[in-house]
């Protein structure tokens, strides 16, 4: 029996969960549909993620629903986990297991699991207990649901899946806000067209960090431009949603029209992008540059001709001068 684990099969994570968030297993031969929502004490409430403003030190009590759409009971797994921004922009946490040291591990379920009946739905409460050393800005985990169960692949293979959802947890912790952005490993790469009379695309890439304390977006520009001030700017730059503090997305932009002009200068000026409740911080824009060689072989052959031929033609016109000069 081969075993592998599908870690982020179905992942749901921080969706707005309006009814249950459907996780479907590998295979056809049956469907485990369960979900994750922030809940009162009564029942459901109107929130789509958990989100809290406290000081170092302060405790928060909280709870989770879990519910179960389906026609069989199930038993759940619940935990915490650390946040963290993908390479793409997303929203993940930790796998099961991983050692969280930040908001997911400040954390408590009052259960490890549950079984939730068919059609039912289970409250899990929660605490979050703040350490005094906690530091101000913003701090993000995830509540995960995870349901494992042993399925059958296409070739007929045990799999064993890991079906996952959860809703997001964010943090504010009271202090100094530092909403900050970088733009690092800035590259740039010149793809000439083997037509001699036509611009060549340049590729651009780069990360896009948050330095600050605080969640942030980021709105791009990217450009690249000549020696003498001509400038070409790249189509379908996506906004980034939201990049959370330390974490940073790798982005690719592609510059049409540009000629291969030697030098150019690759830019990447970015925006930040404040999250809905912090729109009045302070934000400072960030540009960073970058030069690299545009040459094109096909257009430097040309050149090479046409210097071919004017060096030809003012040699061949000295020498009939010449001639014309020895015959008088």
């Amino acid at each position: 029996m081969r075993r592998a684990v599908t870690a982020l099969l179905g992942i749901l994570i921080g969706i707005g969960l309006a009814g249950p968030a459907a996780a479907a297993p590998a295979s056809g031969d049956g469907r485990v549909t369960f979900g994750v929502r922030p809940t009162g004490k009564t029942g459901p409430d109107k929130r789509s993620t958990f989100a809290y403003a406290a000081t170092p030190g302060g405790v928060v009590d909280d709870q989770v629903e879990v519910s179960n759409a389906g026609t069989k009971p199930i038993t759940v797994k619940v935990y915490a986990s650390d946040a963290f921004t993908t390479t793409g922009g997303g929203f993940d946490v930790l796998a099961a297991g991983g050692r969280s040291d930040d908001a997911g591990a400040w954390l408590s379920m009052s259960k490890s699991s549950v079984t939730v009946p068919a059609r039912g739905r289970t409250v899990v409460p929660f605490t979050l207990r703040i350490p005094a050393t906690a530091t101000p800005g913003d701090h993000t985990a995830g509540i995960v649901a995870s349901v494992s169960s042993l399925q059958t692949d296409a070739k007929g293979n045990k799999v064993s899946v890991d079906q996952r959802v959860g809703s997001r947890v964010y943090l504010r912790i009271s202090g100094a806000l530092e909403p900050r952005l970088t733009v690092e490993k800035l590259t740039a790469k010149y793809h000439p067209s083997s037509n001699p009379l036509k611009t060549g695309r340049t590729t651009l890439t780069y990360l896009v960090r948050n330095t600050g304390n605080v969640r942030l977006g980021a709105h791009q520009k990217v450009t690249v431009s000549t020696l003498w001030g001509g400038e070409r700017v790249a189509d379908g730059v996506a906004d980034v949603a939201e990049i959370l503090p330390g974490d940073a997305v790798t982005m690719t932009a592609e510059v049409d029209g540009a000629l291969p002009a030697v030098w150019l200068t690759g830019a990447v000026h970015a925006d930040p992008l404040p999250q809905p409740s912090d729109q009045k911080l302070a934000l400072s824009a960030v540009t960073r540059e970058y030069g690299f060689w545009a040459f094109s072989w096909t257009t430097a052959v040309v050149i090479l001709l046409l210097v071919g031929l004017v060096t030809g033609w003012f040699r061949n016109r000295r020498r009939r001068r010449r001639r014309v000069v020895k015959n008088a």
